[in-house]
C-alpha cells in the first residue's frame, strides 16, 4: 500500500478516541517487527527514523528497506522522520519522498541547547512551506522534554504558547511537554493531565506524545482521552531487543563449551540471534499498540 500521511491517520485517531504508535527503525529487524505488528493486528503505524540514526546508517538505505515491507503491508503506514533539528535533514527527507516530518525547533542541532521562541517559529515556517507544497505533515514541537531521567529537566508547555505557536507557523500535529521523557525514567512520573486539558482546549490540531517508554498505562490512556494521538515508542523495543540477545547469547555460549567438549566445531550464525530478537520487538510494538487502542482500525 502507497505511504499516507501522518495527518491522515492521526486525524482519524484524535477523533474516534485512539493513538496511533509511531516506532523507530533503525535497521531492518527492527523496520520488520514494526511492520509484522501493524499488518497482524491491522493497525495503523508511523515509522519513524530519528536525525541521531544518520551517525549509524544513511537514511537512504534505511528508507529503503521501510519502503519495501510498507509497500507490502496492506496496511496505511506514513514514513516520518524524528527529531529532524535542521532544514537540511528535513529536506533530504523530503527528497527521499517521507510523507511526515517533524522540525523540532525547540533545541539545537546538539539536542541539548534550546533555542528561542522566535528561532523555533522561524525554522518551522522554513520548514512548513516546501513540506505542505508537497503534501507533507509537518509535527512542531513547543516546550521540551526531559532527555533521561524526571520532568525537571525540561520546561513543560505553556498552553497560550502552544496556541500562539499552532497559529504562528500552521504546523499539522505539536508535541507538547507535559512531563514524559525520552529514555528510561528515575523515579515515578508525573504526567500533567490538566496542563494537557488546557492545552487541548486552546490548540485545535491533534496533540503527540514523545517519551511513551515507561509512561503508566493509565496516564496514556487519560491522555489519548485528552487530544494525544499520536505516541512515540523507542526505547520500550530497545529494551525488547536486549533481552532477547542477552538470552540467545548466553545459550550460544553453553552451546559452544559443549562443543568444545565433544570436539566439535563451534556454530555462528547471526540469523539466530536476530530472529528472536525480531520477535520480541515485535511482540513489544503489539502490547504498545493494544494499550493505545488502533488494533483493527485500518
Amino acid at each position: 500500500m502507497p505511504l499516507v500521511t501522518s495527518k491522515e491517520i492521526i486525524t482519524k485517531g484524535y477523533h474516534e478516541g485512539y493513538a496511533v504508535g509511531a516506532f523507530n527503525a533503525v535497521n531492518m529487524e527492527t523496520a520488520q517487527a514494526i511492520i509484522g505488528a501493524a499488518t497482524e493486528l491491522r493497525s495503523p503505524l508511523i515509522m519513524q527514523i530519528t536525525q541521531t540514526t544518520l551517525k549509524y546508517t544513511e537514511f537512504d538505505e534505511l528508507a529503503a528497506i521501510a519502503k519495501v515491507l510498507i509497500d507490502r503491508s496492506g496496511i496505511p503506514v506514513a514514513l516520518h522522520l524524528d527529531h529532524g533539528r535542521t532544514y537540511e535533514v528535513v529536506m533530504k527527507c523530503l527528497k527521499l519522498g517521507f510523507s511526515s516530518v517533524m522540525i523540532d525547533g525547540s533545541l539545537r542541532e546538539d539536542g541539548k541547547t534550546p533555542r528561542t521562541y522566535e528561532e523555533n517559529i522561524a525554522i518551522t515556517r522554513k520548514v512548513i512551506e516546501p513540506a505542505h507544497a508537497l503534501g507533507v505533515t509537518v509535527e512542531g514541537e513547543i516546550g521540551t522534554l526531559g532527555q533521561i531521567g524526571t520532568t525537571e529537566a525540561g520546561a513543560l508547555t505553556d498552553p497560550d504558547q502552544a496556541a500562539q505557536f499552532v497559529e504562528d507557523t500552521g504546523v499539522d500535529t505539536l508535541a507538547v511537554a507535559i512531563g514524559t521523557t525520552h529514555g528510561l525514567y528515575r523515579g515515578k512520573p508525573f504526567i500533567d493531565i490538566e496542563r494537557l486539558k488546557a492545552i487541548r482546549a486552546k490548540v485545535g490540531i491533534p496533540l503527540v506524545l514523545h517519551g511513551g517508554t515507561g509512561t503508566p498505562d493509565d496516564s496514556i490512556r487519560a491522555a489519548i482521552q485528552n487530544g494525544i494521538a499520536k505516541i512515540n515508542i523507542d526505547t520500550f523495543i530497545r529494551v525488547a531487543f536486549y533481552e532477547a540477545v542477552g538470552k540467545v547469547i548466553d545459550e550460544a555460549r553453553k552451546q559452544h563449551e559443549e562443543a568444545d567438549k565433544k570436539g566439535e566445531p563451534r556454530k555462528y550464525d547471526i540469523r539466530k540471534i536476530l530472529a528472536p530478537a525480531r520477535e520480541a520487538m515485535k511482540a513489544a510494538v503489539e502490547d504498545r499498540m493494544k494499550v493505545f487502542g488502533s488494533p483493527g482500525k485500518v
